[in-house]
């Protein structure tokens, strides 16, 4: 009986209900859910080979039942035919007799009994009779049969009718249970025709021994259906063949697909990084820009604001001289403070100022920045040039100018400018620039000195990574100090 399942029961829908109400565990209306999965999950090609496999077995048996039975069928008829000839030619003259009488004469029985005494005959042949058209026996090899009447064969109907007939021997038959049958025999019915008209008097009935002729049989069936496997084998190997070549097409192309999705997933992963990093980049940017504002506008008003300041002041003595000598110590004063305070704006302005660098190489720029630094600072800067002359846009220029300028600024004022030294090289299209040093000696201290004009390692970074690149800050071993940046050429 159905059970009931309460309607308010969590997660119990009507098709779990009537489940559970017949006593089904509901994991077995799944059972059929993991074949489907790992046939989905297959390739066309295999489930092509799963499906049409299928139909062409059947198909297959189908047909071999089928030639199998018409081989059989053929090869059945076609013994008949043969034995039925060789019958006719032994008994046919010798049976002529039983057109005219209803018994043959000793002289006949005599010597059918000896033709068909002969071993090789008789092995073949272990039972004969010769019918009348009423079913009356005429001549048996099994003489209690001999003058006694039956119901007429199947066989024996279609042979008075003119046509060779062969089948398995029915051991019900009287004939037989009077003979005690337990063999099944091929039953050959030959009709005996008049030597002048051609009409049919009586029929031979040979029995041959159906274990000869089903070994024959069997061995024809199999050898039928071997045809008929191995033709269809190679219609499917062909056809498989053929599906093959497509599913590993369309497998190919489904997985280029899903590398192009992923790789476009990548690539919208990456713009968006690189939209993220835009904008902050934008940001920082625009901070980087309001700092150096801010420096440079704290250079000028404690550098040469200070020193104008301090010459205004000595213009009042300029005014109060008493004497020409006073006027003329006043004036002096005044002008050496001008002066130092243009040399200041003129540093100022210079490091703000980038020199023509457009026209000039990698190696060209490098060595215009190491010129004026070492003209600046009078320090020593090694350097082994490249001799590469790679395309570069303005941008990369000027960024590798900036670069050098405050990696070796930095070199002079935290390690001594000691060890100073630039390494320039271009791998796979990239361009790795480094500033090294070896770092303060012992007991030194670093320069104190103000920089005018720097926009920092912060800055720098900045500057280099709005451009693709990269910059890395290390120690060396065992001291001293490598700035390297990497940026790619073809940004």
């Amino acid at each position: 009986m159905l059970g009931r399942i309460p309607a308010d029961e969590k997660g119990d829908g009507p098709t779990s209900r009537f489940v559970r109400g017949i006593g089904v565990s509901p994991a077995a209306t799944r059972i059929r859910l993991p074949a489907r999965d790992w046939i989905a999950r297959r390739t066309l090609s295999v489930r092509f080979l799963l499906a049409s496999g299928l139909l062409i077995l059947i198909t297959a048996a189908i047909a071999g039942h089928l030639i199998a039975g018409i081989l059989v069928r053929n090869a059945t008829n076609s013994r008949a035919a043969s034995t039925a000839l060789l019958v006719q030619r032994m008994i046919q003259p010798i049976a002529q007799e039983l057109e005219v009488s209803t018994q043959l004469s000793s002289t006949a029985v005599a010597e059918l009994d000896r033709l068909f005494a002969a071993p090789e005959v008789r092995q073949r042949f272990p039972y004969l009779e010769v019918w009348l058209p009423d079913g009356t026996v005429a001549y048996s090899l099994s003489k209690e049969l001999v003058g006694k009447r039956f119901n007429a064969p199947e066989g024996m109907k279609r042979a008075l009718a003119g046509e060779v007939a062969a089948q398995q021997a029915d051991l019900k038959a009287d004939e037989h249970t009077q003979r005690n049958f337990t063999t099944s025999y091929l039953e050959i019915y030959s009709p005996i025709h008049d030597k002048d008209t051609g009409a049919v008097f009586a029929v031979a009935e040979i029995h041959e021994d159906a274990a000869v002729v089903g070994d024959h049989l069997l061995q024809l069936q199999f050898q039928s259906w071997g045809i008929v496997a191995a033709t269809y084998g190679l219609v499917m190997i062909g056809l498989f063949g053929i599906v093959h070549r497509a599913s590993m097409t369309i497998e190919r192309q489904r997985k280029l697909l899903n590398r192009r999705a992923e790789e476009a997933e990548r690539s919208r992963d990456e713009v968006q990084e690189l939209r993220k990093r835009d904008r902050e980049a934008s940001v920082r940017f625009a901070n980087m820009n309001e700092n150096f504002a801010r420096g440079i506008g704290a250079d000028l008003h404690d550098g040469p604001g200070q020193l104008l300041s301090y010459a205004l002041l000595q213009l009042e003595p300029v005014r109060v001289a008493k004497n020409r000598a006073e006027r003329d110590n006043a004036l002096q004063t005044v002008s050496s403070t001008l002066s130092e305070a243009l040399a200041e704006i003129r540093t100022i302005a210079r490091s703000m100022l980038l020199p023509d660098i457009e026209r000039l190489d990698l190696d060209q720029i490098v060595a215009r920045v190491i010129r004026n630094h070492e003209a600046r600072t009078g320090s020593k800067v090694m350097f082994e040039p490249t001799r590469a002359k790679p395309e570069l846009p303005v941008a990369i220029k000027t960024c590798i100018y900036r670069f050098l300028q405050e990696g070796l600024n930095n070199a002079h004022r935290h390690a001594g400018a000691h060890g100073q030294k630039v390494e320039c090289a271009l791998v796979d299209r990239k361009l790795v620039l480094a500033v090294c040093d070896d770092g303060l000696k012992p007991g030194e201290q670093p320069a104190t000195t103000r920089t005018t004009g720097g926009m920092g390692i912060h800055g720098l970074r900045q500057r280099v990574e709005s451009l693709g690149g990269a910059l890395t800050f290390a120690n060396r071993t065992p001291k001293g100090t490598r700035l390297e940046m990497t940026i790619d050429m073809e940004h």
